[in-house]
């Protein structure tokens, strides 16, 4: 979770058309951040090329801060899609994750955007070195980097993996494409409405690791407000799912089932590329300085959503729990406190004797 102060905010001019621009006043509070991320092969390529963090997969593939470097750094959020074909591809996003990760939470500073750019700089030779060193010449890393901190979303990308600002029930996108098809439109070459359909569309004009340098592009920080949704993506969300699908999931539930619904949704259209989904959903309650997955939330949209009869079962079933627990514990409490065991009430007798009945003794 993350907490800070809401103030004031102008759309940044290296935005895309559409991006969020609000201006809010309001009285320091704390922001809860629930965050949920995954990745899926599609239907048609044989390895995921994509990465995501934080990992969905727990364990120790990627770097994992502390709880007081998390408070103080925010919490950092990303998506890769690797270029350069199945293994290469995906080392190369992975890479990308492990490295911007431990770049980022290494930087001593407190300017978060700068902070961005440098990891994602420091990245982008470190990986090209090593694409250099493995012969892997074609390869490289899309990325989109977001931060949360105290309120605030900071944001960089290289490639078009994007980032999106969902708030009262419109899309924004924040990032900016560094494709062939998004450069035409900017030159004047072709309208901004037809750069989606344009040939040139998935030709990448910049990507991590490609190059010994890179140039990253970053953002304005964008004060969130309860109710914000971050989400990050890559092509196979967006060149499958149009906007007004991706608002209508991701306003119809928590994020885990929101991220399931939508790889399923890209799946559904035909799943031609990966796909990676990342949801931080801003709340308004005071929690600690890290970011929740979902668990919770999670659950309790799993119940809501079961048939009435199965719910009942489960009811029952965890009031009867609940009563062997009890009758148990207060079996064991007379054991303690009786002076001898024949001297025991009928009425624990009477208990034990329900607790046998309630499982099947």
């Amino acid at each position: 979770m993350v907490s800070g102060a809401i103030g004031d905010y102008t759309a940044p001019s290296s935005a895309q058309p559409g991006s969020a621009s609000v201006s809010l006043r309001s009285k320091p509070q704390l922001l809860g951040l629930d965050v949920w991320c995954e990745t899926d092969v599609g239907r048609e390529r044989d390895v995921n090329e994509d990465a995501v963090y934080p990992d969905p997969l727990g364990g120790k593939r990627f770097y994992v801060p502390p709880a007081e470097l998390l408070a103080r750094k925010g919490q950092l959020l990303l998506v890769a899609d690797g270029i350069g074909g199945e293994q290469v591809g995906s080392a190369a996003s992975q890479w990308a994750i492990r490295l911007v990760a431990e770049r980022y939470y290494a930087l001593a500073g407190d300017d978060f955007t700068a902070d961005l750019r440098e990891a994602l700089e420091q990245t982008n030779v470190a990986l090209h070195r090593y694409l250099q060193e493995t012969g892997a010449t074609q390869a490289g890393s899309t990325m989109v980097a977001a931060v949360v901190h105290q309120g605030v979303l900071y944001l960089a990308n290289v490639g078009d993996s994007r980032a999106y600002l969902l708030r009262d029930g419109v899309l924004y996108q924040q990032s900016r494409d560094h494709t062939l098809a998004q450069q035409k439109a900017e030159r004047g070459v072709i309208a901004q409405a037809e750069v989606a359909n344009d040939p040139d569309a998935s030709v990448l004009t910049r990507a991590l690791g490609a190059s010994a340098s890179v140039v990253v592009d970053v953002f304005r920080p964008v004060p969130l407000a309860p109710g914000d949704v971050v989400v990050l993506c890559s092509d196979g969300l967006y060149d499958m799912v149009p906007d007004a699908e991706i608002v209508r999931t991701v306003l119809s539930g928590a994020p885990r089932r929101a991220v399931e619904r939508l790889i399923e949704m890209a799946n559904v259209r035909g799943g031609y590329d990966n796909i990676s989904v990342l949801l931080a959903r801003v709340g308004n309650a005071a929690m600690p300085a890290t970011a929740t997955l979902g668990y919770v939330s999670a659950l309790r949209e799993d119940f809501a959503q079961l048939e009435p009869s199965r719910r009942q079962v489960l009811w029952i079933a965890l009031l009867v729990i609940a009563f062997v627990i009890f009758a148990a514990m207060l079996v064991i409490g007379w054991g303690l406190y009786s002076p001898a065991p024949d001297t025991a009430p009928a009425a624990v007798s009477a208990l034990m004797a329900l607790s046998q009945r309630a499982w099947g003794g």
